[in-house]
């Protein structure tokens, strides 16, 4: 118990800055090479960003709950932000291919965008973006069942 609260402190204090405003923008190239801007999706629709990287164990099964949330909720803009570097950026577009995941993969080699939503840089990491582009929820990490808090983040704002 006292671990569970320890943690929920933590995911508040990392994102109760973020949660105060306007989300980040930002453009970062897709595993095809075309650059996706994230201003021309704000203050359209809820969108989900995940930080990620393909060393990270806890990331990868977060990424099989994303692809359930888009599954969910196809009126989402998911986007699955890979934050691997030189050595290991190679790996995401076989690892998102080779498991059959529909939602966008953006590549963020520099962490960059990762240290604006959260500047420990910590992943996984989701974030969860309203219809006017302010950022609605914030979660470092995953265990199983992070999932039904994101969900119901998800489904709140599409009432």
């Amino acid at each position: 118990m006292g671990q569970l609260l320890l943690r929920a402190f933590a995911v508040l204090a990392l994102g109760s800055s973020l949660l105060a405003g306007p989300a980040p923008s930002f453009s970062l190239k897709r595993l095809d090479g075309t650059l996706f801007q994230l201003d021309h999706h704000l203050a359209r629709r809820v969108i989900v960003l995940d930080f990620w990287a393909t060393w990270c164990g806890p990331c990868l099964q977060a990424l099989k709950q994303l692809q359930a949330l888009q599954d969910r909720y196809p009126q989402v803009l998911v986007l699955a932000v890979a934050i691997d570097d030189g050595r290991t950026l190679s790996q995401v577009g076989p690892y998102v291919h080779g498991r059959g995941f529909t939602f966008t993969v953006l590549l963020d080699p520099d962490a960059s965008v990762c240290r604006q939503y959260n500047p420990r840089g910590g992943v996984p990491y989701t974030v969860v973006i309203d219809q006017r582009g302010n950022t609605a929820y914030a979660h470092s990490g995953y265990l199983p069942g992070d999932q039904r808090a994101l969900s119901r983040a998800v489904a709140d704002l599409l009432k």
